[in-house]
């Protein structure tokens, strides 16, 4: 990242910093309401989101070979969320009932489920390995 706009990026970060501060001493003292601390709230997330959508374009498109890594990543996570939407149940206990609107909303959580349990495995296993990669070293 450039210096002119890593300096950008601190000053936006200091600002939101310095608003989010003022509107929580001015909530503490009652001087605003609940809903202008969640619109508030909605603001920072739609920032948070394009910079998560926006910072990561840019970067792809001043190094293009580091897309690679990123995009096999994608097709990787893409993979096990398929794996694991083929992998679930689509039953459901009548104690759910009142929590799962149906069959299919019950397949999306068993999906859920069993795609945490793949990237936790996987998580596990990488720190496992790297471990034992440098005792061996």
């Amino acid at each position: 990242m450039s210096e002119g706009l890593s300096k950008i990026l601190n000053i936006v970060l200091y600002v939101l910093l310095g608003v989010s501060a003022l509107l929580g001493v001015l909530f503490y003292f009652e001087s605003v309401s609940a809903d202008v601390i969640i619109y508030w709230c909605y603001v920072l997330f739609f920032i948070g989101a394009a910079a998560a959508i926006i910072l990561p374009l840019i970067n792809l498109a001043k190094n293009p070979g580091g897309g690679k890594a990123a995009l096999i990543g994608l097709v990787a996570l893409i993979v096990v969320f398929v794996i694991a939407y083929v992998m679930a149940g689509d039953e459901m206990l009548p104690k759910y009932e009142a929590f799962i609107d149906g069959p299919e909303d019950s397949k999306k959580v068993g999906m859920g489920l069993i795609a945490f349990y793949i990237l936790a495995l996987g998580a596990i296993l990488a720190v496992v390995y790297s471990s034992v990669s440098k005792l061996i070293k």
